[in-house]
């Protein structure tokens, strides 16, 4: 007899509410703040969806965004084995090619990011904060910490 599928929590559903939107066509609704990268799992070969925030456009019509969880996030494992990813940015969907910001060139994304979006830079930050460190700090605060990947549109 096939296992009964357990059906998905609210939490679940909630976070998976993005994703959603996106397939369906729908991504502007989310703002040009977030974006999805379609990717491909690098041991199951299967597409995989994760939304993120956009840091930063730039001039080429690219996008730059962080990894929460730095080199160890499944998605960023999975988009610098392969070099590529599809990005879904508000109405525009492109093949992109992917670049890992170097550390000389994190400062004005963090900082751009940082002014524009205060809040929710700090709330960021609170991942790097060391113990008796002011709230105030930002994600420019902590560059050497913060791992940044840019898409470019077109493939590598």
């Amino acid at each position: 007899m096939p296992m009964a599928r357990k059906r998905p929590s609210l939490a679940q559903r909630v976070l998976a509410a993005p994703t959603l939107l996106y397939r369906a066509g729908l991504g502007w609704l989310m703002t040009e703040r977030y974006l999805m990268i379609e990717h491909t799992g690098r041991r199951t070969g299967l597409t995989r969806r994760t939304i993120v925030e956009c840091l930063q456009k730039t001039p080429e019509g690219g996008v730059i965004v962080a990894s929460a969880l730095g080199t160890k996030g499944a998605w960023f494992i999975n988009i610098t084995d392969s070099g590529k990813a599809r990005i879904h940015h508000g109405r525009r969907r492109y093949d992109a090619t992917v670049k890992v910001v170097p550390p000389h060139e994190k400062a004005a994304p963090l900082t751009a990011f940082s002014a524009a979006h205060p809040t929710a830079a700090r709330l960021y930050a609170r991942r790097f904060r060391a113990a008796g460190e002011p709230g105030t700090t930002t994600l420019a605060d902590y560059p050497d910490q913060v791992v940044l990947v840019e898409f470019r549109p077109g493939r590598g």
